[in-house]
């Protein structure tokens, strides 16, 4: 697959909601990484963004700690932003299918 690039002010389309989505991601990842580290997170870090800005995708943590220890790397667990981009993906999961159970 290849590189996308972020569109710049100068372009006059309008982004979608799903592009502005990602770019919502992208910078809230990078708001919480550490200046100087912006590629990574720390699990505190990581936990911060999901208790500030998942707060109901992930009430109370749902297992946050097994998590940072499944998708952080054994030598210096930081976590990247495609393991986060995979964190994202497993809450958007839980969604889909707690709204197939309720019948929406």
């Amino acid at each position: 697959m290849g590189q996308c690039h972020s569109a710049n002010a100068e372009d006059a389309q309008e982004f979608s909601d799903v592009e502005r989505a990602i770019e919502t991601l992208i910078k809230n990842f990078h708001q919480y990484s550490k200046a100087g580290k912006k590629e990574t997170l720390t699990p505190s870090e990581l936990r911060d963004l999901v208790t500030q800005q998942l707060p109901h995708l992930m009430p109370g943590s749902c297992g946050l700690d097994e998590k940072i220890a499944n998708l952080s790397s054994c030598n210096d667990s930081k976590l990247e932003f495609g393991s986060f981009w995979e964190l994202i993906g497993e809450a958007a999961k839980s969604v889909k299918l707690e709204n197939l159970n309720r019948g929406n």
